[in-house]
């Protein structure tokens, strides 16, 4: 709900008309982008980051597109889409870094009873795959 809401506002506020800017938005383009990739490598997993940070590209590439044809002539900036890509790469590998931190600190924590019974299903596994047929010596 609440990334529903952000992507509603980040689409709203770029069809703002900021007259006086002087140049200062490209503050708000980047930081804004910062949370789109941080959500979708939430959305689509951190091995596949490749994938959030294309989708983030082309999100803020569609934005300048729609600002092309909605907005006054020269409101849409190529440079937008490059500082947009930024800010979302910031947001892909800052999101991606943190699973993976999280993912060693779960594997060094394991509680000592946790870590027995994964050691006793995996004698038990192995122990049913190494057994052989009996042999037959009666003959």
């Amino acid at each position: 709900m609440c990334a529903a809401l952000y992507f509603a506002a980040l689409a709203s506020l770029a069809f703002v008309n900021a007259p006086g800017s002087n140049g200062r938005l490209w503050v708000w383009t980047t930081l804004a982008f910062i949370p789109v990739g941080a959500f979708l490598v939430c959305m689509f997993g951190r091995r596949r980051w490749w994938a959030a940070l294309a989708f983030s590209i082309v999100a803020a590439a569609w934005l300048e597109a729609a600002q092309t044809v909605w907005m006054p002539v020269g409101y849409a900036d190529v440079a937008d889409i490059v500082l947009a890509s930024i800010g979302a790469g910031v947001g892909v590998s800052s999101a991606a870094g943190i699973a993976v931190w999280r993912e060693r600190s779960r594997r060094t924590h394991i509680s000592p009873r946790a870590q027995a019974v994964g050691n006793l299903a995996s004698n038990r596994r192995a122990s049913a795959s190494n057994s052989a047929a009996p042999l037959n010596l009666d003959r």
